[in-house]
């Protein structure tokens, strides 16, 4: 019995040190591993999703020269609005793909209204410093086009846009977007051996929901 004590002893002694390290790496949050600190902290990741929503301020540059409305002042377009509802999923934390679909309408200067439906497929590179985000994104699609008694379907729509966001929340950012809509009017389309190239300038507000 009296060599037993002893060995029991020596027994706790040796494992105290180790059941204090255990302990101390489970309450010491500086014990974390670098690598799960940045994962926990990253603002997206891949397979997360959000829905964006916007309204614009649409300014024509002129369907038939852009360089009319600077140099003469002559317009064919008033100034529009635009408004669109997207969804959009990460494949990596930086890289997302998406789809747009919206509304545009501007009044002509023979008072008659130009609308558009547009439906564009994007891809968006979205770096982050801090909680700020710079979505990139690049749209291509189609639109439905009418002006008067004319249709024009499908119309091409080419839209590249820069933005600046400000994370609010894990769900929620919000931002200011400027976009550059190219939509071309193909003569062939509607009897006509002239081209159209329609240019719009888009400055909009936008929010977006992440989940």
């Amino acid at each position: 019995m009296k060599r037993f004590l002893p060995f029991i002893c020596m027994l706790v002694m040796g494992l105290s040190p180790c059941m204090a390290q255990t302990n101390n790496a489970e309450d010491n949050p500086e014990e974390i591993p670098d690598e799960e600190i940045f994962y926990d902290y990253q603002l997206n990741q891949a397979g997360d999703q959000f829905i964006r929503i916007s309204l614009a301020v649409a300014f024509p540059l002129n369907f038939d020269s852009f360089w009319q409305l600077f140099v003469s002042g002559q317009h064919q377009l008033s100034i529009g609005g635009t408004g669109t509802l997207g969804y959009h999923y990460f494949v990596t934390s930086k890289l997302a793909f998406g789809i747009d679909a919206g509304f545009g309408s501007a009044v002509t200067i023979g008072s008659n209204i130009f609308n558009y439906v547009p439906l564009v497929g994007t891809v968006t590179y979205q770096p982050y410093f801090g909680k700020f985000e710079i979505p990139i994104t690049l749209g291509v699609g189609f639109a439905w086009e009418t002006y008067s008694n004319y249709n024009y379907f499908p119309g091409l729509i080419v839209k590249p846009e820069v933005g600046l966001h400000y994370r609010l929340s894990p769900s929620w950012s919000l931002g200011g977007d400027i976009s550059y809509t190219f939509m071309p009017q193909f003569g062939y389309h509607f009897d006509s051996t002239e081209n159209y190239y329609g240019q719009f300038l888009n400055v909009a507000i936008a929010a977006r929901y992440y989940f």
